[in-house]
């Protein structure tokens, strides 16, 4: 089984603590917590928990993004309050103030969040060949993302299934489109470099592999049997990969001798 290794843990952190960072409204040393009246003072945890006591700024927001993000994934983005919110971190409405403008920039903050580990991902591989780029995307996305639930999965779905159209609702689709012109360049790539038939539209590739994205997320968020997700999964990205690829692909989604991929693996049901 494959899992989220530290080199790609650590990237996705310091993708968040960067943007947290370079968005503080001041200086780490002005932004202090209030902590609740009649509250004993204890030793701060920056990776949440009890958030009573004083954080630098970037370190606290990093805190109310990481509650926020599992207060989405249980009661849905409605139900991720600022009372919520505040009781989650251990500190005051007042103090959440101190770090976003409103509630509206909590909630695309904790987005970004996850977006930010996405696109970690996507770029983590240097593979040279695309379609191996591909696979191993295939073979890595279920540990990743799929399996999270409450850290990725619950609440990814929460955001893309918000309806109002608010400032929330605008920043989740101008996300996800630049996250599918991201895959339209990958797959362009690959037909340039040969890898990828041009005889295929990319909007089309592109849509098939979303489908198979969302198919995975959706069969671990509804709990369905592992095993029969396991191989569902594996079946539905060989055969997309086999019908993309301009090489010699064979139906488990490897490359045979003298096709275009440049190391042979194929899609393992096991590290889905």
């Amino acid at each position: 089984m494959m899992r989220r290794t530290p080199a790609l843990r650590a990237a996705s952190a310091k993708l968040l603590a960067a943007r947290l960072s370079s968005s503080s409204k001041a200086p780490p040393e002005a932004i202090e917590a209030v902590e609740r009246p009649g509250a004993p003072p204890t030793s701060p945890t920056p990776g949440g928990g009890n958030g009573r006591g004083r954080l630098p700024g970037a370190a606290r927001r990093a805190q109310i993004i990481e509650a926020t993000l599992r207060l989405v994934a249980e009661h849905g983005l409605v139900g991720a309050s600022m009372s919520r919110i505040a009781d989650a971190v251990g500190i005051s409405n007042a103090a959440l103030y101190r770090h976003f403008d409103s509630r509206e920039d909590i909630l695309i903050g904790a987005h970004d969040a996850l977006m930010d580990r996405i696109f970690a991902w996507l770029k983590s591989s240097e593979a040279p060949n695309v379609v191996d780029r591909l696979r191993w995307m295939g073979e890595s996305h279920a540990p990743m993302f799929s399996r999270d639930i409450e850290g990725f999965n619950a609440p990814m779905f929460q955001f893309i299934s918000w309806i109002p159209k608010d400032r929330v609702h605008d920043h989740v689709v101008k996300r996800r489109l630049e996250m599918i012109r991201w895959y339209a360049d990958l797959v362009e790539e690959g037909k340039a470099q040969g890898s990828i038939r041009t005889d295929i539209e990319t909007d089309l590739i592109v849509s098939e592999l979303f489908a198979w994205i969302w198919w995975e997320d959706l069969s671990y968020l509804e709990g369905l049997d592992t095993e029969t997700t396991l191989k569902g999964s594996a079946n539905m990205f060989a055969r997309l990969l086999t019908r993309i690829s301009a090489g010699d692909v064979d139906s488990t989604g490897a490359t045979r001798a003298g096709g275009a991929s440049s190391n042979g693996i194929a899609l393992s049901t096991a590290a889905i």
